[in-house]
C-alpha cells in the first residue's frame, strides 16, 4: 500500500538525495580518472563479472597450482607441493589484490555500471508492473546497484578475514549496510511493492529454467503464455523450498566436491528425479499434456548431462570444479541478493 502524497514526498526527497549523492561520488570518480588517476592493473575484473563464491574458488584453486609444476624440461624430480602455509599465503595475497579493486575509482565505477545493468536485465519485467515515475524508478535502480556492490564487498572482505572474530565482525558490518539501503527501498515502495519486489528477487533462480522452456516452445503449436510462464515459476519455487536433498551437489563447490563418493552422487540423482516429479506434477496444474512432456524430457536432457559432468569430475579431480547445475535453481541455487 503506498504512504500518504506528504509522507510520500519526504521518503522520495530522502531516498532521492542518497541516489544523487551516490551519483555524484560515480561522477567525481570518473573525473578524478580523466584528470590524474593512474590506472591500475584490472585484477578484479572477474569479481564484476561473476558471483563471489564462483570467483573465490577458482582464485584459490589457482593460488595452490600456480607455479607449482614449472621445472625445466629436462629437470626429472617432480617439485614438491606447497605447503599449507604457502598456499594460504597466495590466497591471502590474491583476495587482497581483488579487494584492492574496491578501492580503484575505475573498477567501483565499472562494477556500479555492471550492476545497474544487471538489475535491468533481471527486473525488466518488474519493473513495468510499478507504478512509478521515472525518476522514482532511477532512485530504486540507483539503490539495488549500490547494494549488490557492497554486497560484492562486504563478502569479499568476509573471505579474506583473517579469523572468525573478524569474519563475524565483517559479518554484522554487512548486513548493517544492507538492512539500511533495503529500508531505504521499502520507504520508497511502501510495504506491497517492497514484498513484491522481494517475491520476485526469490523467483529470480528459477525463471532462467523456465524461460529456457518457454524459448523451446516458442515455435512449435504450444508456447508458454506468460500467465502459464508465471505459474511455471511459482510451481518450481515452492517445490524448491519444501525439498531437502541428503547432500545438495548443486550447492557444493571447489574443495567440497572432493569429499563426494560414488553413494553420494548416486542418491543425489535419484532424489533430483524425486524433485523433477514433484515439480512436475505441481506444474500440471499450469501447463497441458504437450508442455509437460517436453518439460520433462529437458529435465531427463539436463539430470544426464549433469550426472556425466559429475562422474567425470569424479574420475579426473584435477580437470574440473564445481556442482551440477540442475536441482534447486541452477548452478547458484538461492536468489541473487541485491
Amino acid at each position: 500500500m503506498k504512504t500518504s502524497t506528504l509522507t510520500l514526498s519526504v521518503l522520495l526527497l530522502g531516498a532521492a538525495g542518497y541516489a544523487a549523492y551516490l551519483q555524484t561520488e560515480v561522477n567525481r570518480l570518473k573525473a578524478s580518472l580523466e584528470a590524474n588517476v593512474a590506472v591500475e592493473e584490472p585484477v578484479a575484473e572477474a569479481v564484476a563479472e561473476k558471483e563471489m563464491p564462483d570467483v573465490v574458488e577458482e582464485q584459490v584453486a589457482a593460488a595452490a597450482t600456480e607455479d607449482v609444476y614449472r621445472q625445466e624440461p629436462e629437470a626429472a624430480p617432480e617439485p614438491e607441493r606447497p605447503s599449507e602455509e604457502e598456499r594460504a599465503a597466495r590466497r591471502q595475497e590474491r583476495m587482497g589484490r581483488m579487494l584492492a579493486a574496491f578501492e580503484d575509482p575505475q573498477m567501483r565505477v565499472d562494477m556500479i555500471e555492471r550492476q545497474m545493468n544487471r538489475i535491468d536485465n533481471r527486473y525488466a519485467e518488474f519493473f513495468k508492473t510499478l507504478d512509478l515515475s521515472d525518476d522514482e524508478l532511477e532512485v530504486l535502480r540507483t539503490l539495488m546497484a549500490e547494494s549488490g556492490v557492497v554486497n560484492w564487498e562486504m563478502r569479499m572482505r568476509g573471505f579474506g578475514a583473517a579469523n572468525e572474530d573478524e569474519r563475524a565482525l565483517v559479518s554484522e558490518e554487512r548486513q548493517l549496510q544492507h538492512d539500511v539501503l533495503q529500508g531505504e527501498i521499502a520507504a520508497l515502495l511502501g510495504e506491497e511493492n517492497a514484498a513484491a519486489l522481494q517475491d520476485y528477487t526469490d523467483s529470480l533462480p528459477y525463471r532462467g529454467q523456465v524461460e529456457a522452456l518457454a524459448s523451446s516452445l516458442s515455435f512449435t503449436d504450444t508456447p508458454l503464455t506468460d500467465v502459464q510462464s508465471e505459474g511455471l515459476v511459482t510451481s518450481i519455487k515452492e517445490v524448491s523450498q519444501s525439498f531437502e536433498y541428503t547432500k545438495d551437489l548443486a550447492q557444493l563447490r571447489g574443495r567440497g566436491m572432493q569429499d563426494l563418493s560414488g553413494s553420494d552422487v548416486s542418491t543425489y540423482f535419484e532424489e533430483r528425479a524425486e524433485y523433477d516429479s514433484m515439480v512436475l506434477e505441481a506444474a500440471s496444474e499450469t501447463l497441458n499434456d504437450a508442455q509437460l512432456a517436453a518439460y520433462a524430457e529437458r529435465q531427463l536432457a539436463e539430470r544426464e548431462r549433469d550426472q556425466r559432468q559429475i562422474e567425470f569430475m569424479l574420475e579426473n579431480p584435477d580437470r574440473g570444479r564445481g556442482g551440477p547445475g540442475g536441482g534447486r535453481g541452477g548452478p547458484r541455487g538461492g536468489a541473487p541478493r541485491f
